[in-house]
């Protein structure tokens, strides 16, 4: 097959449910770029002009999170058959092959809290957890990508999610901790272009894909719900045209991502993290529905952790949850309290 009959019929998402174990990496030169299949789900474009902006897309760290891999997947099509102008470096990243096939979250272990080395600790357990050797893989191609970048160059990493759960707010993004650094009011901007007008302020160094890219290399990364889950050809892409308009405009050049923005606040609601609930025995249990939406919020009084020895009571009326869940090992997570910022 030659290159122009591989690029009309190329699907992304087919091609890597055809070579889930992998492939030897393969390069096309094309009119405008040059496309290198480095790994299943790992594309890189490379443009033949000057260009300062380095930009990562994943999709489908989490394997049922189906709307965003569809975005990429048609993006990439368009970029192949030039219907999409590419004016920057680009990496496209299918997060969790395996998971995607099965439209499962993830098979052993939650994907996206394996980055920034946490897989390191899981490496004699590889064979057994899957996740472990997808998360040093991603690490990697995401070093390979940004370190061809100079100090001067823009880089930005967009992890695009769909949640498990209903949320008060249909789209949000956590903006992952930022050691030193201050938050970027060009990337609030283009969430509110996205449709995204909730935002959740991370508030400690974690595991997620969209911190060890912010840490590593000091890209401007978010890690973005977009709706709800999903199947494969049931999302409305209508819910998805924001999103779907600024991320091709980032592609081509044509997004104004101007750092110096002031950030425009029509709307959009902030919060941080008050306090992170963790399951510190077999008796912790959060006094909530199952099904509890995102970002619903309680009086003061209510207990929301019971525990004999760390229970929690919510402090001041309007105080929040965010992604509740009673099942889980101890020591992680049940749920964050979050409070808005004026």
């Amino acid at each position: 097959m030659n290159t122009s009959e591989f690029c009309k019929t190329f699907n992304l998402l087919d091609f890597v449910r055809e070579h889930l174990e992998g492939h030897q990496p393969f390069s096309m030169s094309l009119e405008d770029f040059v496309v290198t299949f480095h790994d299943v789900g790992i594309i890189e474009f490379k443009p033949k002009h000057e260009s300062q902006q380095y930009l990562a897309l994943s999709a489908g760290v989490h394997g049922n999170e189906t709307a965003p891999m569809e975005i990429v997947s048609d993006m990439v099509y368009d970029l192949l058959n030039g219907r999409l102008n590419l004016r920057c470096h680009l990496l496209v990243l299918i997060g969790h092959p395996q998971a995607m096939l099965k439209e499962q979250r993830f098979l052993d272990f939650n994907l996206n809290r394996m980055f920034n080395g946490e897989w390191k600790k899981y490496w004699e357990q590889k064979e057994e957890i899957c996740e472990v050797e997808r998360a040093k893989r991603l690490e990697q191609a995401m070093n390979d990508f940004f370190a061809q970048s100079c100090a001067n160059d823009t880089r930005a990493h967009y992890d695009l999610h769909t949640a498990i759960r209903a949320s008060k707010y249909q789209k949000f993004a956590i903006y992952p901790y930022l050691d030193s650094r201050e938050h970027n009011p060009a990337v609030l901007n283009l969430m509110q272009d996205c449709g995204v007008n909730t935002i959740l302020l991370y508030h400690k160094p974690s595991t997620v894909f969209s911190y060890y890219s912010s840490h590593n290399f000091k890209a401007d990364s978010i890690t973005v719900e977009l709706g709800k889950v999903k199947p494969f050809g049931e999302n409305n892409r209508d819910d998805f045209a924001d999103a779907e308009k600024a991320l091709r405009q980032l592609v081509e050049s044509s997004y104004s991502y101007d750092h110096s923005t002031r950030y425009k606040v029509k709307g959009q609601k902030v919060f941080k993290v008050k306090q992170e609930l963790l399951r510190v025995s077999d008796d912790s249990h959060l006094n909530v529905d199952d099904d509890l939406a995102n970002f619903s919020s309680f009086e003061k009084g209510f207990e929301l952790l019971s525990d004999p020895e760390e229970p929690y009571i919510v402090e001041k009326d309007g105080e929040a949850i965010v992604f509740p869940n009673n099942n889980v090992p101890i020591g992680q997570r049940m749920a964050l309290v979050v409070e808005e910022v004026e």
